[in-house]
């Protein structure tokens, strides 16, 4: 009894990673198939129900159990939570996933929940977008944080997402950890990458999550690590390690 206990006490308690998927809808860009585009339809949305999709593909990952699946309210905004763990290796930290699928019609919204998370209104230790970047469309939202709030660190995988989400996030205070530079495909694949470099290096580290989503995107994209780096965003000069280069000597006298 006595080890149990104490076996509790030293768990390490799960990285919270909040995940904002707003349905692809194909009144606002071109989804595939009717099916895949449908905006309410999770079984069959691109970013939810197919192969790639949020659900489905993190559902069936190795390492990954789900822990609940929980339907929103009748006409609401969000159609399903969905909440997943990632068990840890040795060496790694348990990561705790909560996928919120919001309606494709309803991404308005899911753009307000998001941006008002990242001022702060969210405790989560990491908050990722992963849909279609809706500022592209429309200017952004006015959120405000709740007074004392802490701006958190955030993943925007979307369409280039530097452009659009980078400016809006600075003025809120939120630490952008991966933006993207180009067009692409915000497909599940990245956010397994994600878990994965959370359990291993924490939820801040831009250079090794910058890492995994490139080297995630060439496999399944099925093109050259070079053309995958092109699409996220460059890491700041203060994250680049330059080769060969060494520490200045200091020639201060004592």
């Amino acid at each position: 009894m006595l080890t149990v206990v104490l076996l509790s006490l030293l768990a390490v308690p799960p990285v919270e990673v909040e995940v904002f998927v707003p349905l692809c809808d194909n009144a606002l860009l071109q989804c595939g198939r009717p099916p895949a585009g449908a905006p309410r339809a999770l079984e069959t949305n691109l970013y939810w129900g197919a192969m790639y999709g949020a659900e489905r593909f993190l559902s069936r990952a190795p390492g990954f159990k789900m822990v609940s699946r929980e339907p929103g309210p009748e006409g609401a905004a969000i159609l399903r939570e969905l909440v997943l763990e990632r068990t840890a290796a040795k060496g790694e930290r348990p990561v705790r996933l909560r996928l919120r699928a919001y309606a494709g019609d309803a991404i308005d919204t899911a753009l307000e929940d998001f941006l008002r998370a990242a001022a702060g209104a969210s405790r989560a230790d990491l908050l990722v977008w992963a849909g279609h970047d809706r500022l592209m469309d429309r200017e952004p939202p006015r959120v405000a944080a709740p007074p004392g709030a802490t701006p958190r660190p955030v993943v925007v995988l979307a369409c280039t997402s530097e452009q659009y989400f980078g400016p809006v996030l600075k003025t809120l205070g939120a630490s952008p950890i991966a933006l993207t530079r180009t067009l692409m495909a915000p497909e599940a694949y990245l956010l397994e990458a994600l878990a994965s470099t959370v359990a291993r290096h924490g939820p801040t580290e831009p250079k090794a999550m910058r890492t995994a989503l490139v080297e995630a995107y060439a496999r399944y994209q099925r093109i050259s690590l070079r053309s995958a780096g092109s699409v996220f965003s460059k890491l700041p000069p203060s994250e680049v390690a330059l080769p060969g280069a060494v520490a200045p000597v200091s020639r201060s006298k004592p």
